[in-house]
C-alpha cells in the first residue's frame, strides 16, 4: 500500500483572520509531517475591472501594493520562524488569486495547499463560487480548506464519505500520513442514491475494501451506509451529527457551464461545511501541468460565457 508524502505545504495568505486561522492549522500539520511551509499572497490585478480609459489607476498603484504585501509577508515569515522550528518561504505575486495559487503549487511541487474559506451564499455562490473552490478544482495537489469560525490543530476524528465515482478510494492513500501522525479514528460513510438497490451492493463492497485497508493500519473505525436524494447535503448532514475534525472527499471536476450552475458536489461541501475539508482529486494520466493550464482556461471561458448572459 502506497503512502502519500506531505513535505511541501503552500498556504495562501491575505492577512484576514480567516487566512491566519488556516495558517495555524498548516503550521501544526507541517510540524507533524516535518514539512516545509510556503506562504503566498496574491495581489489581485484589477485592470479588467478598472481600465485606464475608465479612470482606473491600477498601473500606478499595483507596484506599491506588491511592495507593501512583500514587506508584510516577510515580517510574518520572520515572526513565524522565531516562534516555530520550521523552514518557511514566502511569495508575493499579482494576478488572479486562484490561478496564481495553482501555478505556484505546480512550480513549488507542493504536496498540499491549506487555505481558509469564508464560504459563499446567494448570488455570489450561484455565479462565482468561492476562491477556495476554484483552487480545489484546478490544484495539482490535495487542498485542505479551513472554515474561519473555529481553529483545528489536529484531526482526531475523520469523516470519510464514499460515493460511486471512479477512483473513489485514492483519497485513503493521501489521508494515511495525517491519520498516522494524529492517531485518528475514522467514520466511513457509504452514500447511495435513494432506491438504488444495485448501488447498495456495490457500496457495501467499497466500504468493506476501505475497512480492510484501515484494519492493516490499526485504525479505529466505524462504518455505515446512507440512502439520500442529494449526496452533498447528506455528507453535510452527517458532519453536523458527527462533528468531525476533518472531512475527506474525492473532488470531481465539474467544468461545464451546466454543471457549474447545478452546484456540483465538491463546491457544495467546500462552501458549506462547518469543518475542515480535504479535497483530493483522483489520479489522472497525462501531463499534469498541461491539464492544469487547460482547466484554468476552461474557467476563463466559463466566466466569459457568464458575463455574456448577464
Amino acid at each position: 500500500m502506497k503512502t502519500y508524502i506531505i513535505k511541501k505545504v503552500l498556504v495562501p495568505i491575505d492577512f484576514s483572520p480567516v487566512s491566519l486561522n488556516a495558517l495555524e492549522t498548516a503550521i501544526a500539520l507541517c510540524k507533524r509531517q516535518l514539512a516545509t511551509l510556503t506562504l503566498i499572497h496574491v495581489v489581485e490585478n484589477t485592470y479588467v475591472l478598472f481600465p485606464p480609459e475608465a479612470g482606473g489607476a491600477t498601473g500606478a498603484i499595483l507596484p506599491d501594493l506588491v511592495k507593501n504585501a512583500n514587506e508584510n509577508l516577510n515580517d510574518l515569515a520572520k515572526k513565524l520562524r522565531t516562534r516555530h522550528d520550521l523552514v518557511i518561504n514566502h511569495i508575493v505575486q499579482s494576478g488572479n488569486p486562484a490561478d496564481e495559487i495553482c501555478r505556484w503549487a505546480i512550480h513549488k511541487e507542493s504536496n498540499l495547499i491549506v487555505m481558509g474559506t469564508h464560504g459563499a451564499s446567494g448570488l455570489r455562490e450561484f455565479f462565482l463560487g468561492s476562491n477556495a473552490y476554484r483552487v480545489v478544482k484546478n490544484s495539482p495537489c490535495p487542498v485542505l480548506t479551513i472554515p474561519g469560525d473555529n481553529t483545528w490543530i489536529d484531526f482526531k476524528k475523520i469523516l470519510f464519505p464514499i460515493r460511486m465515482v471512479p477512483n473513489a478510494l485514492d483519497k485513503y492513500d493521501v489521508v494515511r500520513p495525517i491519520i498516522q501522525r494524529n492517531g485518528s479514528s475514522m467514520i466511513i460513510a457509504g452514500i447511495v442514491k435513494k432506491n438504488d438497490a444495485e448501488g447498495l451492493i456495490e457500496m457495501k463492497a467499497l466500504v468493506d475494501t476501505v475497512q480492510a485497508k484501515i484494519t492493516e493500519d490499526d485504525v479505529i473505525c466505524a462504518s455505515e451506509v446512507h440512502y439520500c436524494e442529494d449526496v452533498a447535503k447528506q455528507v453535510l448532514t452527517i458532519s453536523e451529527a458527527e462533528k468531525p475534525d476533518l472531512i475527506v472527499i474525492t473532488a470531481t471536476l465539474d467544468s461545464s457551464l451546466k454543471d457549474f450552475f447545478l452546484g456540483p458536489y465538491t463546491q457544495d461541501i467546500v462552501n458549506h461545511a462547518h469543518y475542515p475539508v480535504l479535497s483530493i482529486r483522483p489520479e489522472t494520466s497525462g501531463d499534469p501541468v498541461k491539464s492544469i493550464a487547460t482547466l484554468i482556461n476552461q474557467n476563463k471561458t466559463t466566466k466569459n460565457l457568464m458575463r455574456a448572459t448577464l
